[in-house]
């Protein structure tokens, strides 16, 4: 071989080795953009967090390789936040009431947490319940009576409260009992509760089974009250008779469900993880019909949130528009 051919020879394996360097380090730039594990924190299996999370999850799965994502079931809003804080999880479902007292630090959080406002989920009704054979069809005859307020230490626990409140109803006016939701409506079937309130988006699996077995009846409350009582500003709206199959129409709080995401997540995986989201809504649908509610934030409406949208879900809704 002479020694032009060396030359080339050696030029083209250097060209080779540096080409292979730089790939490397491409590859773990990309790496670092997208983790092994993405977990997204929902609620008990009994609401409309959980199946919409389990759909999620799979989506993701299905068109993003290189990261295995899975769906947590939780205690719901409060624990998804702190769990976002504390790095147990990337993503988390949260009525937007309790990330405004997150990202404050207020009551029940003992410290601000930094979150970055994600997708609209649907709108959550927060909702009490009672049988429909009990005759009690207001939330003014739950006086002395046995009331689950939620699973203990729950963002529901204060909704329940206020709505009792709106009707002139205190602690000590009726017994409070703190259950899940689906733990609440078997023990109302067995006759150990007389009501019970339920936070998720409507139809709510655990009320539907229920009506299923027995006759149920969503109850009236003096909304008007109720909004003069909360410091935050919420809307009610009337729960369809036909819903459940009820006597008559029922009342509610109206509470938007946000996405929320750690700022820790890049911009790159957020973009491709909201795109599926909006390319497969049928699918979310399939898995719970309140998923139909499923949007992105106008620029606009994102200053209600009082949160920073995260970059990734910007880039994706000025790319489609919204923004």
């Amino acid at each position: 071989m002479n020694l032009m051919k060396k030359c080339l020879m050696i030029s083209l394996i250097s060209i080779m080795a540096l080409s292979f360097v730089f790939a490397q380090g491409e590859n773990e730039e990309s790496g670092a953009a997208r983790p092994a594990f993405i977990s997204i924190g929902t609620a008990s299996a009994a609401g409309a967090y959980y199946p919409i999370g389990v759909a999620l999850a799979d989506v993701w799965n299905k068109t993003l390789p290189g990261t295995r994502f899975s769906s947590q079931e939780t205690g719901g809003s409060v624990a998804n936040l702190n769990m976002i804080a504390s790095g147990e999880l990337e993503m988390g479902m949260s009525n937007e009431n309790v990330a405004y007292t997150a990202g404050l630090g207020q009551d029940p959080f003992k410290n601000p947490i930094d979150l970055k406002g994600g997708w609209i989920l649907n709108n959550s009704n927060a909702i009490i319940v009672a049988m429909g054979d009990s005759g009690i069809t207001s939330v003014s005859q739950l006086k002395g009576k046995k009331v689950s307020l939620g699973a203990p230490g729950s963002s529901a626990n204060v909704f329940g409260e206020l709505i009792l409140a709106s009707e002139g109803l205190e602690k000590g006016d009726y017994e409070q009992v703190f259950m899940g939701w689906q733990e609440s409506a078997d023990a109302m079937n067995d006759g150990f509760i007389d009501a019970a309130l339920m936070v998720g988006g409507q139809p709510f699996p655990a009320v539907t089974s229920l009506s299923v077995r027995s006759d149920v009846q969503v109850l009236t409350f003096n909304t008007k009250r109720f909004r003069e009582l909360s410091s935050y500003p919420y809307a009610t709206d009337k729960i369809p008779a036909d819903m459940y199959d009820m006597k008559q129409d029922g009342d509610s709080v109206i509470i938007r469900s946000v996405v929320y995401i750690s700022p820790d997540l890049s911009d790159e995986i957020v973009y491709d993880m909201v795109k599926q989201v909006f390319e497969n809504i049928p699918t979310l649908v399939s898995a719970h019909p309140s998923a139909s509610g499923t949007r992105l934030f106008s620029e606009e409406a994102a200053k209600d949130i009082s949160l920073e949208i995260h970059p990734g879900v910007i880039r994706y809704a000025t790319e489609v528009g919204e923004w």
